[in-house]
């Protein structure tokens, strides 16, 4: 069972903020997200397949190109050290 407390743990781990009204919102959609993944894992799928096939001669051509500099790729980073992403530690 989902808590407020839960909700709110994961609310300081995504560094989000949320009204009551959203806890509550979040609380009624988390559970029916766990209740749904619940269904899924009682499935019965020893009679299917969900493997298929691919058609390996009908692949697109595995060819070079040009990709993104270091400056490019980090150039809308909010924070930036050393020439990388910094984020905030989330475990001690």
């Amino acid at each position: 069972m989902i808590t407020i407390k839960d909700i709110n743990h994961l609310e300081n781990l995504s560094k989000l903020e949320f009204s009551d009204e959203e806890r509550q919102k979040f609380l009624s959609e988390f559970e029916n997200i766990v209740a749904f993944a619940s269904q899924i894992t009682g499935a019965k799928t020893e009679d299917k397949s969900f493997i298929k096939a691919v058609d390996m001669n009908n692949l697109r051509a595995d060819e070079p190109k040009p990709s993104l500099s270091q400056d490019e790729v980090i150039s809308n980073a909010p924070v930036k050290k050393k020439g990388c992403f910094s984020v905030p530690r989330i475990m001690e």
